[in-house]
């Protein structure tokens, strides 16, 4: 199972049917923008990181970015996220209305007290950290403006981002302060505390600019390895155009030099983790959400909140509501999880080993003579949250080819009422007699999931590794022992 975030079904729909998909993005600019591999933050794969700097003259010295490279109108962060089934999410960010000062790009951890760099990287932390998904003011004290205007497709479809985030990149001081002004809802979802250092606060302030556009402000911080990191999620306002475009201001003031990090949250989705040669089906996850922060949006005027205290608790991101296998809703996947043991997606994520859950232990692992001899029942009990009327199928690898054949489908209604179905297969003479494995996939579209590769809107898929224990290999001389294939 697994993913990456919100979207309306219809336009769910029409971004994964899409039939003109190309295939790699944006073949002529440098692909640097990317989910980070290194760090504490739970939300590593549902943070797409704009990165700056890189060109396709130097991008293979710097793939993720180019520290300290100054940055104009015009300058642009472009990603190619590969979800697998020749699947691509593309996306552009593009800088514009800059004034003042000037900014360039920034790697964070290049300044000792960085936090951001504890919670995203790539390579490590400190200046082993080689994310840059910074952007600085170029000189001390400089105070700057810009726009980032950014848009995404999936298979060709325009695609609706669900949100942006703003981070505290390098380590605010007292005298600096940056703020985001965008067309949805802020809040702060990640903090690193320094409660050996109370003396000087961390504050923010939630302003409404508008009926719907709020900015959010850091307004000064203690330039000692403390950090926030705030989450908006979009209006259905901020969505410009045919293709979706949103945008937001930002505004830095640095006391000697100060940084931000920005991101996007992507459309999110769930994908399977079995070997690459089962395919890549992809299931849409309509609902995560992102609880309050406790800090009330106002005025301009209105008093801050001081985030280094003991007392003060951030918001969160929370895991699909909308219908999915088991017991765990999935967290969202940022490219394929192909895996020899389908594990990929339970050791990849916030949603933890248990997330898929759903096919019963007593199938896990048999013997052959017990339950899979041909004309066997295999009669699997898939627990379920419903929150639509839906189908339920599951495919099992009975002549171990490497693929999900028709031959090997059960599909049965999935009820919103309802907790649980039953799959039942017979074991067919082709069966081999070796550990396969099985996929099981939940959603609302009947004939989506009448194949185990298609992309559909809503749901979960998880895939299995069963274990079948084979023959006895016996020496007359030793105790006999079954053994696993």
């Amino acid at each position: 199972m697994r993913r990456i975030f919100i979207l309306s079904s219809i336009i769910i729909l029409g971004m994964l049917h899409a039939q003109n998909a190309a295939a790699q993005c944006y073949p002529l600019q440098p692909k640097t923008a990317t989910f980070a591999t290194g760090g504490t933050s739970p939300y590593k794969n549902q943070v797409l990181w704009l990165t700056w700097g890189s060109t396709l003259d130097n991008i293979a010295d710097n793939p993720y970015g180019k520290h300290n490279v100054d940055l104009a109108d015009g300058a642009a962060s472009y990603a190619s996220i590969d979800l697998g089934g020749g699947r691509y999410l593309c996306l552009q960010a593009v800088i514009s209305n800059l004034t003042g000062n000037g900014i360039k790009s920034y790697a964070p951890g290049n300044f000792a007290y960085d936090s951001m760099d504890d919670r995203y990287n790539i390579g490590g932390v400190g200046t082993a950290n080689k994310l840059v998904n910074g952007i600085r003011n170029a000189v001390d004290k400089g105070l700057c403006s810009f726009r980032i205007t950014c848009k995404a497709t999936l298979q060709g479809a325009p695609v609706k981002l669900t949100g942006m985030v703003l981070g505290d990149a390098e380590s605010l001081a007292p005298a600096e302060y940056f703020n985001a002004t965008a067309d949805g809802v802020w809040n702060i979802v990640e903090l690193q505390k320094n409660l050996n250092n109370t003396t000087t606060p961390y504050e923010v302030r939630k302003v409404n600019v508008s009926t719907t556009a709020q900015r959010f402000e850091f307004l000064r911080g203690n330039d000692d390895n403390t950090g926030a990191i705030s989450f908006l999620t979009f209006n259905e306002t901020a969505f410009s155009g045919t293709d979706y475009a949103v945008t937001f201001d930002v505004t830095l003031k640095g006391g000697g030099l100060t940084a931000i990090a920005l991101g996007v949250l992507p459309p999110g989705v769930d994908g399977g983790d079995a070997p690459a040669s089962y395919g890549a089906p992809l299931h849409a996850v309509e609902k995560v959400t992102i609880t309050s922060d406790g800090i009330a949006a106002g005025t301009a005027t209105a008093t801050a909140t001081n985030l280094n205290t003991t007392a003060y608790t951030p918001g969160s991101l929370v895991a699909s509501t909308s219908g999915y296998l088991g017991t765990i809703a999935p967290d969202v996947d940022a490219g394929p999880l192909y895996s020899k043991d389908a594990m990929g997606d339970n050791n990849n994520g916030p949603a933890g080993v248990l997330e898929e859950d759903a096919w019963p232990t007593k199938y896990k692992s048999f013997s052959y003579k017990a339950s899979y001899m041909p004309g066997n029942i295999i009669a699997a009990t898939i627990p379920y949250t419903g929150t639509f009327n839906g189908y339920i199928s599951g495919w099992i690898d009975f002549n171990q080819n490497g693929v999900f054949e028709d031959s090997e489908r059960v599909t049965v209604p999935a009820l919103q009422a309802g907790t649980s179905v039953t799959l039942t297969w017979t074991v067919p003479f082709s069966r081999i007699i070796r550990s396969t494995y099985v996929r099981l996939r939940y959603g609302r579209n009947y004939t989506d999931l009448l194949s185990p590769t298609t992309a559909t809107p809503g749901g979960e898929v998880e895939d299995h590794k069963i274990f079948i224990q084979g023959p006895t290999i016996t020496n007359p001389m030793l105790p006999s022992k079954g053994r696993k294939n």
